[in-house]
């Protein structure tokens, strides 16, 4: 429940607030007078005022009541509480079982990573266009993403942290990896309907790219109609982004630093402003450390692609 000081902050009229929430005036006044669900403060004239902690729960509220819950089951529930059944209900209760992870991968991946590799050390870009197209012809799109691209940039990543290789060799690695999930992304499959929407991108501060269009070409070729918005965006372009697509899911990709302000405020932001009803999805290096954040705001996190690929399955068969 609202607490004094959020009831201080109190600032939203009622109009607003079913803006906001998609709930109407009457039903708001009936949860509040038969459920107790928020009590907004009063302005001088008698008006209500939400505070923003109101009209968080009532977005929760109106998720979860969309999802089939009565609304006397779950007004007097905790904000916590509140975020686990949005969640599960978004999320965990799809029936699409998880896909077996493969026991090995083809044995010429290796090479291929190798001949990657190798044209980067020699600040050949065209060598290295030449293997990733090579590497494209000869396994499929999962496998170059999971076994050949994703270990070529943990390679590209720890060579640079140890001054194995040069920033300008990295760059030129980046520009053409960028380039070739760009065309990737662009070949992938038609999407099977609209309503599996998934915007991609990276939030304010994170201008590291190539986890998010990985995630981009993993949805479309999934059959998704991914939608990448390029990198360093702020919470609420992202949020406007997902709301008039009516994506079921937004991605984002975090990969540095492991404590930043911003990015947490940015996350709670998004979160708040696309609401519970879209599932927001969290991947990249750094998104282990902000594992309470992404709990406390309801964020699923994945850890590979293939997390990404069971999440994009069961959300398919729960719409």
């Amino acid at each position: 429940m609202p607490t004094a000081r959020d009831s201080e902050r109190a600032a939203h009229p009622i109009q607003v607030v079913a803006r906001r929430t998609g709930l109407s005036t009457y039903v708001l006044r009936a949860w509040e007078h038969r459920y107790n669900a928020v009590a907004p403060a009063r302005s001088a004239s008698g008006r209500r005022l939400y505070s923003d902690a109101d009209v968080e729960r009532l977005k929760l509220l109106q998720s979860a009541t969309r999802a089939g819950r009565r609304i006397g089951e779950v007004a007097g529930l905790a904000r916590e509480d509140l975020v686990q059944i949005c969640l599960a209900d978004s999320f965990f209760h799809a029936s699409t079982p998880a896909r077996p992870i493969p026991d090995s991968a083809p044995p010429e991946v290796d090479q291929h990573q190798r001949t990657c590799l190798e044209a980067i050390r020699q600040m050949n870009p065209f060598a290295l266009e030449a293997a990733l197209y090579n590497a494209s012809v000869a396994v499929s799109v999962q496998v170059l993403l999971e076994n050949v691209l994703c270990p070529l940039l943990h390679a590209i990543g720890h060579e640079c942290r140890h001054g194995d290789m040069r920033i300008s060799e990295e760059h030129m690695a980046t520009a053409i990896i960028r380039s070739f999930l760009g065309t990737l992304k662009l070949n992938g499959r038609v999407p099977h309907h609209h309503e599996l929407t998934l915007v991609v991108t990276t939030p304010a501060g994170q201008r590291h790219e190539l986890g998010a269009l990985m995630v981009a070409v993993t949805a479309a070729n999934e059959g998704w109609n991914a939608i990448y918005l390029g990198a360093d965006l702020p919470a609420d372009e992202i949020a406007a982004a997902a709301l008039r697509t009516g994506a079921r899911a937004v991605a984002v990709s975090i990969t540095y630093p492991d404590s930043n302000a911003r990015l947490v405020s940015e996350l709670r932001c998004l979160r708040q402003q696309i609401g519970f009803a879209v599932v927001l999805l969290v991947g990249g290096g750094a998104a282990g450390t902000y594992r309470r954040l992404l709990e406390e705001i309801g964020a699923l996190r994945l850890e590979s692609l293939i997390a990404l690929r069971d999440a994009l399955g069961k959300l398919s068969a729960s719409s």
